[in-house]
C-alpha cells in the first residue's frame, strides 16, 4: 500500500533501474520510456542521475545499461540479507534428486530467481542466471502469490492479461485457493513436467521449487523434502 505522500521520483528511479537490470542489451531512452509508460524527458533525467551515481552506464551509442555500482548493490544486498549464503548448502543438497532446483522471491507480478540450477549444474552457474519470470507461470510465483489476499491479487492484475489464465482473474483465483488448501503449488506443463513449490519463512519471504518428471504418486514425497529443506534454511 502506498503511503499518503509517496516519493514519485524515487519510485520512477527504482523502476528505471529495475528495468535496466532485465535488459539483455543496452537500451535507449525512448525505448525504455515506452516500456515503462513514462515521459522520455523524465526517463532521460533519471538515467542521467543513475549514471552519475555509477549505477547505470551510457554506451558510446548513447544507450544505457547497468554500471559498476550495480555490482556493489548486489554484493551489499547479499551480505545484508544472508539468505543466499545460508541457503546454498541446502539448495545444493536438493540437486541429488535429479530435478531442476530453484529458489526465488516474488516481485509484483514477477518471480526473481537467485538460484536456478538444471540437474548437474555447478553451483556458481546457478546464481542469478535468469531475469524476471511471470509469476503465474511459476510454481514459486504461485505459492508466494497465494500469500496475498484475493483483493490484492485483483489489484496486481487489474486491466492486465494474466499469463496462463486466459479467462482472467476468476480462473486465477480458483487455482490460488486450491494452493492455499494444499499448502504447496503444483504446475504441470504440456510436456509432462511437474513443478512443485513451498514457501520459506514465517511469514514467507521466498520459496523453493523442484521441477522435472514427477509422477502424481511422488508429489507428497517431494513436498515433504521441500518442506524439510525450507525449515532448515529458516532455522
Amino acid at each position: 500500500m502506498l503511503p499518503s505522500q509517496p516519493n514519485e521520483s524515487l519510485i520512477d528511479g527504482l523502476t528505471c533501474l529495475q528495468a535496466l537490470t532485465v535488459c539483455k542489451e543496452p537500451v535507449g531512452v525512448r525505448e525504455l520510456a515506452r516500456r515503462l509508460d513514462l515521459e522520455p524527458t523524465r526517463v532521460h533525467r533519471l538515467l542521467k542521475t543513475l549514471a552519475h551515481l555509477g549505477i547505470a552506464s551510457q554506451t558510446p551509442s548513447r544507450k544505457y545499461t547497468t554500471g559498476p555500482g550495480m555490482h556493489v548493490l548486489a554484493a551489499q544486498s547479499i551480505f545484508a540479507s544472508g539468505l543466499i549464503r545460508k541457503s546454498l548448502p541446502y539448495l545444493a543438497s536438493l540437486q541429488k534428486h535429479g530435478f531442476l532446483v530453484a529458489h526465488g522471491v516474488l516481485w509484483k507480478d514477477k518471480v526473481s530467481y537467485f538460484y536456478h540450477a538444471e540437474p548437474g549444474m555447478p553451483l556458481e552457474q546457478a546464481l542469478g542466471r535468469l531475469g524476471l519470470y511471470d509469476a503465474t507461470c511459476s510454481s514459486i510465483g504461485m505459492i508466494l502469490m497465494a500469500e496475498n489476499s484475493d483483493k490484492e491479487i485483483g489489484r496486481i492484475y487489474k486491466s492486465k492479461d494474466i499469463p496462463g489464465y486466459p479467462e482472467g482473474i476468476s480462473e486465477l483465483l480458483v487455482k490460488i485457493r486450491e494452493i492455499r488448501k494444499c499448502g504447496y503449488a503444483k504446475i504441470v506443463t504440456g510436456n509432462g513436467m511437474t513443478s512443485l513449490a513451498v514457501t520459506v519463512g514465517n511469514p514467507p519471504h521466498s520459496a523453493l521449487a523442484l521441477s522435472g518428471k514427477m509422477s502424481p504418486s511422488e508429489v507428497q514425497k517431494y513436498y515433504k523434502i521441500l518442506n524439510e529443506t525450507a525449515n532448515k534454511i529458516e532455522q
